[in-house]
């Protein structure tokens, strides 16, 4: 069954909630460090370059190249298809025969392929009801339900019908918990059970770039340049992150977690609503312009210049989480820089470079800190994590 619909909204969400700095964001000073790792993604290092899209199904991916879509499972490129001459989207959906879901690539004439057996592709826009179509991207939203992206529209597919939504030209395409979320001047949030659109007004020119993502929870994440925003428990958006420097290029949902990239770093928005908290990295020297591409494993890919990366968040704990607080209350005034001790133990550096003596003096002799500044038995624990993380 097919029907044409204007994507018109048929319930307005409440307005933007909101654009002070919260405790959230960067100026309010709420971002905390965050520590990531480059996972291992292709260990025999096969060529692989121009990538155009990646999708990631859990315990395989597959990386789509010009001229080649490279199968990917225990952190190795295991296979590689070399039928399609170009790629230009890619994503994981639920099955049309409704058994599990399938890693779909879209080719250049915009016809939509799955793998199959781990080595080939085989074209299944017809599956879908889409035979004819071009086909522009594609988005997973649970259950049974896909969606298309077209040229001026979307397909909702759900198994049984396919009902097609006159939107206009969409800046972003992304789904999660039976939500379909569509970038653009307006954000707008089809709910694929009921049918019915939240619209959600943005700040902001209406031509700035615009991504979208929906969590596992369903719930609306929206980046602009300059801010991140997320669905809060009133079905508002809220002000979560601002950029310092408005340069966020890519915007993600991965597992449980909300990835963004701003200029060459990382970030992630862990939990829901108010309770969410803000991490970014320092130093990660992400490529400006990187799109984001989420994994079920809670990673991140990215994707700049051709070249593929994937990134997961490193929670071991470290000097931020263990140390440092510790000296900040207890240590600093005698070995901070330019303490009467005479020796600064102000940074992580200089605890790896004194390593062995603070272990000896704090943790196995306790001669430190002196007489009438006493360390807890919880401060030496979190000293001792860190000296032996």
């Amino acid at each position: 069954m097919r029907r044409l619909l204007p994507l018109a909204p048929l319930v307005l969400a409440a307005a933007l909630a909101g654009c002070a700095a919260s405790p959230h964001t960067r100026a309010g000073g709420g971002v905390t460090p965050l520590r990531v790792r480059a996972v291992e993604w292709n260990a025999g290092h096969a060529p692989l370059t121009g990538v155009r899209a990646v999708a990631d199904g859990g315990g395989v991916a597959v990386a789509f190249a010009d001229g080649a879509a490279a199968v990917i499972a225990g952190g190795a490129v295991v296979a590689v298809d070399r039928a399609v001459p170009r790629w230009t989207a890619a994503g994981t959906i639920p099955a049309a025969d409704g058994t599990g879901s399938w890693i779909v690539g879209v080719d250049g004439g915009g016809k939509v392929l799955r793998l199959r057996g781990l080595r080939a592709f085989e074209p299944v826009s017809d599956r879908f009801g889409l035979a004819g179509e071009r086909v522009l991207g594609v988005a997973d939203l649970g259950g049974r339900s896909a969606a298309f992206r077209l040229a001026d529209g979307v397909a909702l597919v759900d198994g049984a019908t396919v009902i097609r939504y006159a939107s206009g030209p969409l800046a972003g395409l992304a789904g999660g918990n039976g939500h379909l979320a569509l970038g653009g001047a307006t954000v707008r949030v089809l709910d694929a059970a009921t049918h019915v659109v939240h619209a959600f007004a943005l700040p902001g020119s209406p031509g700035a770039p615009l991504f979208v993502a929906v969590s596992a929870a369903g719930k609306l994440f929206v980046a602009t340049p300059g801010a991140v925003y997320a669905e809060n428990e009133r079905g508002d958006l809220a002000l979560r992150f601002e950029s310092a420097g408005g340069a966020i290029h890519g915007l993600a949902a991965a597992g449980e977690r909300v990835w963004f990239a701003d200029g060459g770093e990382l970030g992630v928005l862990d939990g829901e609503g108010a309770r969410a908290r803000v991490r970014e990295t320092r130093g990660a020297q992400v490529p400006e312009g990187a799109t984001l591409s989420g994994s079920p494993s809670g990673d991140v890919w990215t994707l700049a210049g051709g070249a593929l990366g994937r990134y997961a968040v490193d929670d071991a704990k470290g000097w931020d989480d263990t140390a440092a607080p510790v000296f900040r209350r207890a240590c600093a005034s005698c070995h901070g820089r330019g303490g009467e001790a005479g020796v600064d133990l102000s940074n992580a550096q200089a605890w790896e470079r004194a390593r062995d003596r603070i272990r000896r003096r704090v943790v196995v002799d306790r001669t430190m800190p002196p007489a009438g500044r006493a360390l807890s038995d919880a401060d030496r624990e979190a000293i001792r994590a860190f000296l032996e993380g």
